[in-house]
């Protein structure tokens, strides 16, 4: 059975089969499923949601009804075409994945990798039942109204709205409008599965290569002390466990190192895109709060869509500042080792650890800003006074 038929990875690997960019699937498959998703889109974006910022121009509710899905589309774009574009790395990430399980000594570094592992499906399991329950919430709260109506047996005429500011010239609303409110869920629905597939192989990456850091960190502190013989006629080492124990660290840490900056290079343009929208996407909604929040339906919608989007950056950012500190935390594991018992060599390759584990590894946005916690609060304090200043 293949790692990726475990629960670990189980759900990195549904979503990237169901968007067409599973790595592993057939050609064919996958352009199928990459064209349904962009005719969805271009039919949504191109077509509907244009035509009805056309024909209400005049409205400013809807011009700013429209400008957050708008911004959400374009995260859309950024992230399904960085998938497409990326998809040779994405290949390596996976291959690099199944073999790093292979190289492993013994059950308890299985532990400490499977241990993250699960950290891992945890963190993507919550995130996309988060992002589920918030588009359920977005998507059902035009027909709350007529169910509330419905069960009080109300004759108040509820006004028939979508989800998303969308016109269909070819159907009579009033005749056809389930099936439109149907079709416009599913173009909602076709976005959100796409950005959820992205951030959730990233989650499951960047656990990854935590937790290759963490084996690195239990084999540097479980480094042996043995007796060191030396062939007096060359002056060489010819049996030093602790020495042959290190090059293999080293080696394990090089590649903990390599997959870090594959993942910099897979997912920073994207990243990039993603912070440069959220700033004016939070602002957008905050007004729409402010604005436009008529009914408690209202209200919990824009709320949560509000709090899924500093999520949604939270995320990103919390990831990659936990990637930076498994990496500096090997320092932590070589000032553990009883570098006083081990020979002159031995201490050399740990001085040569201790100098590049001083070098964080890290994700960043579009190789401007790097994604920590700070820099989260930074985009979040921002977003704050934008918001502010839009509404003076």
């Amino acid at each position: 059975m293949s790692i990726y038929d475990e629960p670990n990875y189980k759900l990195a690997k549904s979503l990237s089969i169901v968007t067409g960019r599973w790595p592993y699937q057939s050609y064919g498959q996958s352009f199928i499923l990459v064209t349904i998703i962009w005719t969805a889109f271009t039919l949504q974006a191109n077509a509907f949601q244009t035509l009805a910022i056309i024909l209400h121009f005049h409205d400013r509710g809807v011009l700013l009804e429209a400008m957050a899905p708008y911004i959400i589309d374009i995260m859309f774009v950024a992230k399904y075409m960085n998938a497409s574009y990326s998809a040779k790395l994405m290949k390596i990430c996976f291959d690099k994945i199944k073999t790093d399980w292979t190289l492993l000594h013994n059950d308890e570094e299985k532990q400490i990798l499977t241990y993250h592992a699960n950290i891992g499906r945890l963190i993507s399991t919550g995130y996309s039942g988060f992002a589920a329950v918030t588009t359920a919430i977005f998507i059902a709260e035009p027909i709350i109204p007529q169910i509330v109506n419905e069960i009080t047996k109300s004759n108040a005429t509820i006004p028939l709205r979508f989800a998303l500011p969308v016109e269909y010239v070819i159907f009579e609303k009033e005749n056809y409008y389930w099936l439109m409110f149907t079709i416009t869920n599913l173009f909602a629905i076709n976005m959100i599965i796409v950005i959820i597939m992205c951030d959730v192989v990233f989650i499951t990456c960047v656990q990854h290569v935590c937790g290759l850091f963490a084996v690195v960190g239990f084999r540097i502190e479980s480094t042996p002390l043995g007796k060191v013989v030396k062939e007096e006629a060359k002056g060489k080492i010819s049996s030093d466990a602790s020495y042959k124990h290190l090059v293999s660290c080293i080696r394990s840490h090089r590649r903990a190192l390599e997959f870090a900056d594959l993942l910099e290079d897979t997912f920073s343009k994207s990243f990039g895109v993603v912070v440069a929208l959220n700033l004016p996407m939070m602002s957008v909604t905050a007004m729409q709060i402010i604005t436009q929040s008529n009914t408690v339906q209202q209200i919990l919608k824009y709320l949560s869509f509000a709090f899924a989007q500093m999520l949604h950056l939270y995320f990103d950012c919390f990831m990659s500042q936990n990637l930076t500190d498994k990496s500096v935390r090997i320092q932590k594991c070589i000032a553990n080792v009883k570098y006083y018992d081990l020979s002159i060599e031995s201490q050399k390759l740990l001085l040569l650890m201790t100098m590049r584990s001083q070098i964080p590894c890290k994700v960043t946005a579009a190789k401007i800003m790097e994604l920590s916690i700070e820099n989260f609060g930074n985009v979040k304090t921002s977003g704050s006074y934008f918001t502010m200043l839009m509404s003076m």
